[in-house]
C-alpha cells in the first residue's frame, strides 16, 4: 500500500518545523508525502522486505513528531528523519536474525536506453547480484552506499543522517564499493 505522494519540502523549513512542533496534522501529512517514497526505499535497501520497510517508515515519522521539540536545526530536517530511520533499522536488524529479502526494483539499474531482449535479461540479473551484494554489506556501509547513490545525499548530509564524521562516511563508501565491486567480480 502507499501511504505517499512525494512533493518536494520547502526551502525554509523554519515555519514547517514550527508547525509540526504545534502539532498540527497538515504538516505531518505534508512530511509523509515529501519523505515516505524515499525513507521507505531506503529502509528497504536497509532491511530487505518492503512490508517491514513500511512498518520501520510508518515508526520513524511517529518518532519524529513525538520528538519534534528536540529538533534543534543543526541538520535538515530530511537528514534527521533518515537517522531516525537509521537508528531503527539497525535496531530491526539487531533485534532477531533474519533473512534478507532482496528488495525489488525499488534501487533501478538506470538504464540510458532500451536495451535488447538479452541485454535487459542481463540487466536484470546484474542489477539482481548488485541488489544481493548490497545485502551482504556490513549495516553502515549499505546504508552510506544507500543514501548516497539512490538517495543523492552529500557526504555532509549522510554523516548527519548516520551520526558519522564526513570522513568516516566517506571511508564506509569506499570500503562498501571495494566490496561490492569484489563480490561482483567473484559471483557468477
Amino acid at each position: 500500500m502507499v501511504w505517499w505522494v512525494e512533493r518536494p519540502m520547502p526551502e525554509d523549513q523554519t515555519e514547517w518545523v514550527e508547525r509540526l512542533r504545534a502539532g498540527e496534522e497538515t504538516a505531518v501529512r505534508e512530511l509523509i508525502r515529501s519523505y515516505g517514497g524515499p525513507l521507505v526505499r531506503f529502509l528497504g535497501g536497509m532491511v530487505g522486505s518492503a512490508a517491514d520497510a513500511e512498518d520501520l517508515a510508518q515508526e520513524a515519522f511517529v518518532r519524529l513528531v513525538e520528538h519534534a521539540a528536540e529538533f534543534r536545526g543543526e541538520s535538515s530536517l530530511k537528514t534527521y528523519l533518515f537517522r531516525i530511520a537509521h537508528n531503527l533499522a539497525l535496531n530491526f536488524l539487531a533485534s532477531a536474525p533474519r533473512r534478507y529479502e532482496v528488495y525489488p526494483d525499488e534501487m533501478p539499474d538506470r538504464p540510458s536506453a532500451e536495451p535488447a531482449a538479452a541485454q535487459q535479461v542481463e540487466a536484470s540479473e546484474n542489477a539482481g547480484r548488485l541488489r544481493a551484494a548490497l545485502a551482504r554489506l556490513p549495516p553502515q556501509q549499505r546504508a552510506v552506499v544507500i543514501l548516497r547513490t539512490w538517495q543523492d545525499l552529500s557526504f555532509r548530509e549522510i554523516a548527519s543522517a548516520l551520526a558519522l564524521a564526513e570522513g568516516t562516511a566517506k571511508a564506509h563508501y569506499f570500503f562498501a564499493l571495494k566490496n561490492l565491486r569484489r563480490q561482483m567480480e567473484t559471483t557468477p
